[in-house]
């Protein structure tokens, strides 16, 4: 029922009417996951691979965070489906490594990047009844376009974290168009999947998210709270957490973009 090329992408049109469009959400999510549970095997499989990144990171001798050492309360939202990893690599960890160490490091994060693409894929492909079978083409430019859209992400969140200590002013400042950002953008993991590039899949979320902000807003909370929570558990938060919040959110994003999305020809600026 949707597209899987970006010239198909011309036959939708935004949703204009939110008393007619079918449950969003998790009130959509949480059906489909009862009627087809294979949507958690990919996410799945991504929290053991996450799991096993988090034990190669402690054994290297590269200088890593633990993060089930800040006892903060946080809110672990990425942009796009994952994990709350138990163990991260500054960007300051990669200076002055000498090139073996450096092409390890690099390695790792690539690999868990290249893995959650491919469980964002499968599971948004899957919710969305793409049915091409296992055209290696198309789902190859699937997930190289997917893969470019949390490279993307991550790039950001990776700079952000870099600021350390802000001060509680400019961290509160910062926050706002940061989850402006994660709201307005909720959709764009879905859009990458239906055809588009990740620049055009960040151009239809901001249009389709329109009018909805405030339950994207809470959707995005109540994520990065769970993820958080399930990512301190001893031993298998890694697992857990991908697989869970994983999978949850990978549906919900899905389902919200199915509920926007109508065939049709694009309704310029609607949304």
């Amino acid at each position: 029922m949707t597209d899987d090329d970006g010239d198909g992408d011309d036959r939708e049109r935004a949703a204009t009417d939110d008393a007619d469009t079918p449950p969003t959400g998790i009130a959509g999510a949480v059906p489909r996951l009862r009627r087809d549970p294979a949507l958690l095997v990919p996410f799945t499989v991504a929290g053991l691979v996450l799991a096993l990144l988090d034990r190669l990171r402690r054994w290297d001798p590269i200088p890593t965070q633990v993060t089930g050492d800040d006892v903060s309360i946080g809110i672990e939202y990425a942009g796009y489906p994952t994990g709350v990893p138990d163990t991260v690599r500054s960007l300051g960890a990669l200076v002055d490594l000498k090139l073996p160490y450096l092409v390890w490091a690099i390695g790792l994060e690539a690999l868990a990047l290249a893995v959650v693409a491919a469980a964002g894929t499968v599971t948004i492909a899957r919710t969305l009844a793409i049915g091409d079978g296992w055209d290696r083409p198309r789902w190859r430019r699937r997930w190289l376009a997917y893969l470019g859209l949390i490279v993307l992400f991550d790039a950001v969140g990776r700079v952000v974290g870099s600021l350390g200590d802000v001060g509680l002013v400019f961290g509160a400042v910062l926050a706002v168009p940061l989850f402006a950002a994660f709201v307005r953008f909720f959709l764009a993991p879905a859009f990458v999947v239906t055809g588009s590039g990740p620049v055009t899949a960040l151009t239809r979320s901001a249009r389709a998210t329109r009018g909805i902000g405030w339950r994207l807003l809470a959707l995005v909370v109540c994520f990065g709270l769970a993820a958080w929570l399930l990512g301190l558990v001893p031993f298998v938060g890694t697992a857990l957490s991908t697989a869970l919040v994983g999978s949850m959110l990978a549906v919900t994003m899905a389902t919200v973009r199915d509920g926007r999305y109508r065939d049709g020809p694009v309704a310029a600026g609607s949304g």
